[in-house]
């Protein structure tokens, strides 16, 4: 039997990398008293399938992992997300648990993305700043270079994979710019190169920024 658990990756473990959260998870699901189903062989492993990787540094509350357990449990859902979270360290915390039938790995399910970038910029006018990026989403051609596996330099064009962006003022030194994407095996993009394209637009007004998945659609 199938469950999908849905949980966050808040500030505290946002520069865990994804093989790192892949061990806590394991690790912490086999101090559970759910009924886990092992893989076969030599070296058992718990049956988990994880969503698309998070990037070192990026929070969320929208990531997805699928775990196998052996029977279908009587427990109710909030009596297995109070089991999980228990085990969980802090940073980590399931928030909806949903009983799937068997289908495809959940990475393979992954079409879509919105991310909220939070640009800190100290004394720079947030409303011009909102007004240039406007203008830069506004373009035809997004071109950006990005550094391939051959660690070759190749041009694309991020324009492609943006369905939707909206920026807009949130404090007196803040701006949030909210993009919905594609997201996936198939077409991704990487939140990082957008925002390396705003900070070539507004230069030395952005002192920090924040990156955060909004919601992953399945």
């Amino acid at each position: 039997m199938i469950y999908r658990l849905k949980y966050e990756k808040r500030d505290e473990v946002k520069y865990i990398g994804h093989l790192d959260t892949m061990r806590t998870f394991t690790r912490c699901i086999k101090r559970t008293n759910l009924p886990i189903k092992f893989s076969g062989g030599f070296n058992p492993r718990v049956q988990l399938s994880f969503a698309l990787p998070l990037g070192v540094g990026v929070t969320s509350e929208c990531e997805y992992v699928d775990l196998e357990l052996q029977d279908e449990i009587a427990l109710e859902e909030k009596e297995i997300i109070k089991e999980l979270n228990r085990t969980l360290p802090e940073g980590f915390r399931v928030t909806n648990v949903q009983k799937i039938e068997k289908s495809k790995s959940l990475m393979s399910l992954v079409k879509e993305a919105v991310y909220e970038i939070t640009l800190l910029l100290g004394d720079a006018d947030t409303e011009e700043s909102c007004k240039i990026l406007d203008d830069l989403f506004a373009r035809d051609e997004l071109l950006i270079e990005k550094q391939t596996k051959n660690k070759k330099l190749e041009q694309i064009n991020l324009k492609e994979m943006i369905l939707d962006v909206k920026t807009e003022v949130i404090s007196y030194a803040a701006i949030r710019t909210t993009i919905h994407c594609l997201a996936g095996s198939e077409k991704n993009l990487n939140p990082n190169l957008v925002v390396e394209l705003m900070k070539n637009e507004l230069g030395e007004a952005v002192e920090d920024f924040e990156i955060h998945r909004k919601e992953l659609i399945l």
